[in-house]
């Protein structure tokens, strides 16, 4: 494979991802596969399953930029208050979880499992053209694990990819104790370095969060707030990591395509690699957002993604 879409995490910043997918495919990018962590899984996960759905039914032609268009409405129709993704455990619940020591998250996720069951079918994955990857951390071992779908299970590896630690409850791969995932962000929130790995010489990159946190105030009584206030932080520390590597990794090869003579990077080449990433921070409340702030998101992308793509 050469021409790779990679999609960063950024749990409901993937709203301001997918205006951005439209303007990066209404450019004419074409890409042979998919890979994708925490939103960025279920963005790309939807998008394949589309492709996959237009392949089978269109005679083997798929329409990319109509594809883009429906996970925007994807987004608008499905996700589009925090109920339609998790609901909140009462007191009394997490009280007797902390006793029986069966601790599930903070959340009840059934709602964001339904949305992928509803949406994302393995026929259609499996019929795609355009290959899928998703990232997943193995809790037990700590390693990420990228899961496509020929993997047994492989919806809760999606669902795992976008588990938020402490806020969600693990997931158990096809119901197994031994198998335990969480948020493939905790190891790699932008998989450019698995997409290199693979083979990839040209990636374009759609990352959710500014290169700074924004410092202004927050509930930090909160708890709910205050997790995701951690996990943000974290998930930037990462983020900026993968991106600031990849570039690096690049400065430090030949200009004129020729293999690196030296070191680790000994037999490697540059890519084209395009980072696309918000200018200022997408200020939405996790616990307080509506279907005007998903097309607000979806908006902001749409127009940096064509400005970017120019």
């Amino acid at each position: 494979m050469s021409k790779i879409l990679v999609l960063a995490g950024g749990s409901v910043k993937g709203a301001y991802q997918a205006g951005v997918v439209r303007a990066v495919f209404e450019s004419g990018f074409r890409p042979d596969a998919i890979y994708g962590i925490s939103a960025g899984s279920m963005n790309a996960s939807y998008l394949v399953n589309d492709f996959g759905s237009q392949f089978m039914n269109n005679n083997g032609s798929v329409d990319y930029a109509q594809s883009s268009i429906d996970l925007c409405d994807f987004w608008i129709n499905n996700i589009n208050t925090p109920d339609s993704l998790a609901l909140r455990r009462g007191t009394y619940d997490l009280g007797m979880s902390a006793i029986r020591r069966n601790f599930e998250g903070l959340l009840d996720t059934t709602p964001l499992r339904e949305i992928l069951h509803n949406n994302i079918h393995l026929r259609n994955l499996n019929a795609s053209p355009i290959q899928l990857k998703v990232g997943a951390v193995d809790i037990i071992n700590g390693s990420i694990v990228y899961a496509d779908p020929t993997y047994e299970h492989f919806l809760d590896y999606v669902m795992a990819s976008s588990a938020i630690p402490i806020l969600m409850p693990v997931v158990n791969i096809g119901g197994l104790r031994k198998m335990a995932f969480l948020d493939g962000g905790m190891r790699d929130v932008a998989p450019i370095k698995k997409a290199i790995l693979d083979g990839a010489t040209e990636i374009i990159c759609i990352a959710c969060h500014t290169r700074n946190i924004d410092g202004g105030y927050f509930p930090y009584g909160n708890l709910l707030a205050l997790v995701d206030r951690v996990m943000d932080i974290a998930v930037n520390e990462c983020l900026n990591a993968d991106l600031d590597w990849a570039e690096f990794r690049n400065e430090c090869l030949p200009t004129d395509g020729s293999e690196g003579e030296f070191g680790i990077l000994k037999g490697q080449k540059r890519i084209n690699l395009k980072i696309i990433r918000p200018h200022k921070t997408l200020n939405i409340d996790i616990q307080d957002f509506d279907k005007e702030d998903i097309q607000r998101l979806i908006f902001l992308g749409y127009q940096q993604g064509r400005e970017e793509m120019k």
